[in-house]
């Protein structure tokens, strides 16, 4: 029905392009913010993992909290120490593994990088009251926390059922 209300699968589909459309605006306005600091996207979101822990990282778990391919972090690492942000040195629990730690430059940057990511959040999200706000990360939580229970490759169907992923 034209103009008419939106339900079901369609809806959600509207949802999910609303969301990657955001998704893409927050990365460029992060992007733009980030220019300075010479960093592509993935060494900015792999410097933030590193950063985030205490300890250092296996490659291996950089590559799969950063959602990219093994072989593709070596080359977002080789370009951080480059920069003198992070070390890479032998795993003595694993001496086949390589662990990742920041430098003290890398824990300043991290640090301007977490700045320049909340401005552009801001930048993005301040458009909406306090209480939009809060409800968008209520719900946006919700749905984090489901993703996560149904596993890789499946969604929640009609009715809540899983079904397998369709590739797009």
């Amino acid at each position: 029905m034209p103009g008419g209300p939106v339900g079901g699968d369609e809806l959600a589909t509207q949802i999910g392009e609303s969301v990657a459309r955001l998704s893409r605006r927050l990365r460029a306005g992060s992007a733009r913010l980030l220019a300075p600091f010479g960093l592509t996207d993935a060494q900015a979101r792999a410097l933030r993992m590193v950063g985030r822990n205490r300890v250092p990282l296996r490659m291996s778990e950089i590559a799969r909290r950063i959602q990219i391919v093994p072989r593709s972090v070596t080359t977002v690492i080789e370009g951080l120490e480059a920069k003198g942000l992070v070390l890479r040195e032998i795993d003595p629990e694993d001496r086949r593994s390589t662990l990742v730690r920041m430098t003290e430059a890398g824990t300043r940057l991290y640090s301007e990088i977490g700045r320049a990511r909340d401005a552009a959040a801001v930048d993005l999200f301040s458009r909406l009251s306090p209480t939009d706000q809060a409800a968008l990360r209520s719900l946006l939580g919700t749905v984090e926390a489901t993703d996560g229970q149904l596993g890789a490759g499946a969604s929640a169907g009609p009715a809540g059922k899983r079904t397998k992923a369709r590739g797009r």
